[in-house]
Order: C-alpha cells, then sequence, then structure tokens
C-alpha cells in the first residue's frame, strides 16, 4: 500500500499518537495474532482516526514491524541491564520477561503465522543474540562458565529455560499446580533459577 497522504488535521503531538498507535497495536497483535488484528480496533484503542496508522506506517504488516523494532531497541545489546553471564542472569531474564507477557504473546504469534517467511527484524535480533553469544564465550575464556558447552546452545537453553513456562501457561499448571502469573510460581522459579545460575556458574 502506497504512504497516506498526510493528516488533513494537523496532529498536535506526532511522537505522542505515535507512541499510543504503537501500544495499542502491541495490545492488538498480542490478543489476536499479526493476521487477526484489525487496523479499526487499533485505531479504536489509540483513540485516532485510523487514516493515522497508515500515515505512520503504511499498511498493518508495517506497524507489525515497527511494534517489534521499537522493543528491539529497548533492548540493546549494549543495554546496562543486559546481565548475560552473572550467576543471577537466569532470575535477571525471568523478571524482565515476566513483565512483558504481551511481548511473549507477540513471540508465539509470530512463530505461528510467519514460520514460513522468516523473523521480522531480523538483523537486529540476530544482532542482539551474536552479541549474547559473544558474552558467554568471553565469560567461558575466564572460566566463569563451563568452557565445554556450546555457547550458542547454552544461550538458546537459557533462553528457553526463562520462556517456556511463561510461554506455555497450561504446561506449566500441569507440571507444578501453579500459574506462570501467580506470585508463588515466580517466586518459587525464581529460586530455582537462582539455584540454576549458581550452579552453571561454578
Amino acid at each position: 500500500m502506497a504512504k497516506s497522504a498526510a493528516p488533513t488535521t494537523r496532529v498536535r503531538d506526532p511522537e505522542g499518537t505515535r507512541r499510543k498507535i504503537l501500544a495499542a497495536a502491541l495490545q492488538e497483535f498480542a490478543a489476536k495474532g499479526i493476521d487477526g488484528a484489525r487496523v479499526d480496533a487499533i485505531a479504536a484503542r489509540a483513540r485516532v482516526n485510523k487514516q493515522l496508522l497508515y500515515y505512520y506506517f503504511d499498511s498493518k504488516d508495517g506497524l507489525f514491524r515497527a511494534v517489534l523494532r521499537e522493543r528491539l531497541a529497548e533492548r540493546s545489546p549494549t543495554a546496562a541491564h543486559a546481565d548475560r553471564t552473572s550467576p543471577e542472569r537466569l532470575t535477571a531474564l525471568q523478571d524482565r520477561l515476566a513483565a512483558e507477557r504481551d511481548w511473549i504473546r507477540l513471540l508465539t504469534w509470530e512463530a505461528l503465522e510467519r514460520s514460513g517467511r522468516g523473523p521480522v527484524e531480523q538483523e537486529a535480533r540476530r544482532t542482539t543474540f551474536e552479541h549474547w553469544v559473544a558474552a558467554v564465550e568471553e565469560a567461558q575464556a575466564a572460566g566463569e562458565l563451563p568452557a565445554d558447552l556450546d555457547s550458542r546452545h547454552l544461550v538458546l537453553s537459557e533462553l528457553g529455560t526463562v520462556l517456556f513456562p511463561l510461554a506455555f501457561p497450561q504446561l506449566t499448571r500441569l507440571v507444578t499446580g501453579q500459574a506462570p502469573t501467580s506470585p508463588e510460581f515466580l517466586a518459587d522459579r525464581r529460586a530455582f533459577l537462582s539455584e540454576l545460575g549458581s550452579i552453571l556458574s561454578s
């Protein structure tokens, strides 16, 4: 779709409007998937004219890419909070992911609906993971993590260990009897991840 013409009514706060649209789009995409999300519904959530969505983002797919791009920017591989190698790295990762249910659902929808097309914003995500792998390899060289484990599979395994219970709540309930959103589960899981991180770093 060609980029829409500028809105006939001047937007007083274009950056604020853009942020509102992105926040509304994240909720809509997380709830209904990429294909099921409706531009009308996103505009209603953001309380803006639908024309503005096309003006800023060209299309629904462009809006989805912008949502991912913004969230990836918040996860810059050079960010100070990105603990990749300390004994508490797994608990830190759970703390971040547990606060971002919409983001996890968005990843799930992407896997279901875009698996044959390749991931969106591929290069940005690859860069993030390359930084993560490099940090692990530095820690392995320093003797802080087991050197005999493949660094890429270690990153993948640690990400999966934290992400899986949050992404598959039905299986978490079956195994533990607890909902992954409950304070009890998060506390128990945090204690387990803290111990696991310490064992892997010993």
